[in-house]
């Protein structure tokens, strides 16, 4: 007798539960549905589902030119190195300096300016992945690089 009532017990439990879901869905439905014919209804899903699939679209070309615009980025102006320095002792002074100016890759150019007694001479020298192949670099330049390299 007492598993029997137990059971109907579990039964009733259950039931309920069963009725709150199905109402609270009933109470769901109805909202969305307030105001709108069967015709109006197939309508506004087959809108949804039309600007749903625009929405993917978009997604997906969004995406592509994001890729494009992250592998363009590189290759912008991203590495900034200067240094002041005094190259000869007859000058007192920092007046010579070398900047360099990278992308991502580590290719740019490196100006240097050398300041004496009787003249100042500029430099420029190509870079190429964090070296300059082409041309000797005094001990300052090549602190700058690689400080801009780390």
């Amino acid at each position: 007798m007492v598993s029997a009532s137990i059971f109907f017990a579990i039964a009733v439990f259950w039931l309920i539960v069963l009725t709150f879901l199905l109402v609270r869905t009933m109470l769901h439905y109805n909202r969305l549905t307030a105001d709108v014919s069967k015709k109006d209804l197939i309508s506004s899903l087959n809108h949804l589902i039309s600007t749903l699939d625009q929405n993917s679209d978009d997604i997906k070309s969004l995406q592509e030119r994001l890729t494009v615009e992250v592998s363009e980025n590189k290759k912008h102006l991203q590495r900034v190195g200067f240094r002041r320095y005094n190259p000869f002792t007859d000058t007192g002074g920092d007046q010579s300096f070398s900047v360099v100016f990278l992308d991502d890759n580590g290719d740019g150019i490196m100006i240097s300016s050398l300041h004496s007694r009787e003249n100042t001479r500029l430099y420029a020298k190509k870079v190429e992945g964090g070296k300059v192949i082409s041309q000797a670099l005094s001990k300052e330049e090549q602190e700058v690089i690689n400080e801009v390299v780390k």
